[in-house]
């Protein structure tokens, strides 16, 4: 089988495809015929940065079809439609095949096409987990989502807005359309806004982008901040009088579940910006790379 695969770290030119053995799976495992792999920022900064042990195979978001079963597997069967975020710490999504266990596994929303699936796993159970289990966020709250029209971004904006918050999205003044027809009450243009004059009367802030100097200040006392990147100031918190912290999203199969449902209510919709064949890893990793993407990248297999 075909695998996008990297051996040193330092740049995406260092990815290639390989020819591997179709993998065997243990008891607990299932063998999963890739048809689509979601692309996120970790693809490309793993192979630049070296987060995973060389070599591997790149990607972690997966949609496929069960090829076969292992004798110890509960609730899944042969040719069930599939979604899933792999291991963490083995990554392996960018091939034609995948055996892992079902824990990081859910069934396909009925109402995507694998392209659309393979977006979903791990922007939206960071967007989820980001909201619901860091902020708390609750009805009638108002929140401000930094790179709203990006991947995570845009799964942010709309559980925020199905659980009944005012949202407000920090992006550029091209995407205020497009983000007003997913529910966006307002945005803030990050490129031009003076943020020192904009009344500090949020509830939460959901930061993709480090810009906790910019956005922090936005919060009322008590106000919620988290990031999925760099962990932000303590001095700048205590300052602002509010709680401040980052995460990493991790595979959950019960909120992958629960957004399959939400999805399949038609409570949450797809954007995908581009999509590449998985011979155009390298060339789908750089796109990823220059950040200007509306919605996600995705990479067809078969």
């Amino acid at each position: 089988m075909k695998a996008i695969r990297i051996h040193e770290k330092g740049t995406i030119d260092n990815v290639n495809i390989e020819e591997l053995p179709k993998p065997e799976i243990k008891p607990n495992q299932v063998l999963i015929k890739v048809k689509a792999c979601g692309i996120n920022p970790v693809d490309w900064k793993s192979t630049v940065y070296g987060y995973f042990e060389m070599p591997y195979t790149v990607g972690t978001d997966i949609s496929g079809i069960i090829e076969a079963v292992g004798t110890d597997v509960t609730g899944f069967k042969i040719g069930d439609e599939i979604i899933g975020s792999l291991e963490w710490a083995k990554q392996g999504a960018f091939a034609e095949y995948v055996a892992t266990e079902t824990k990081y596994l859910a069934l396909k929303p009925k109402n995507l096409s694998f392209e659309e699936a393979a977006a979903v796993p791990l922007a939206a159970l960071t967007a989820w987990q980001g909201l619901f289990d860091k902020l708390n966020l609750q009805r009638g709250q108002k929140i401000v989502v930094q790179a709203a029209a990006g991947g995570v971004g845009l799964f942010a904006v709309q559980f925020a807005k199905w659980k009944g918050a005012h949202v407000v999205g920090l992006a550029s003044t091209k995407n205020e359309a497009f983000l007003k027809s997913v529910g966006v009450d307002a945005i803030i243009d990050y490129k031009t806004a003076d943020f020192s004059k904009i009344t500090p009367d949020f509830d939460a802030v959901f930061d993709s982008m480090a810009s906790s100097e910019q956005t922090i200040p936005l919060l009322k006392k008590g106000g919620n901040y988290v990031s999925i990147t760099a962990k932000p100031s303590e001095d700048l918190a205590q300052k602002h009088a509010v709680n401040a912290t980052n995460f990493l999203f991790h595979s959950n199969p019960d909120q992958l579940k629960t957004i399959v449902n939400l999805i399949e209510q038609n409570h949450v919709k797809i954007f995908i910006d581009k999509q590449f064949k998985l011979t155009e890893a390298k060339d789908a990793l750089k796109y990823q790379h220059e950040g200007r993407s509306r919605g996600k990248n995705v990479l067809v297999v078969n």
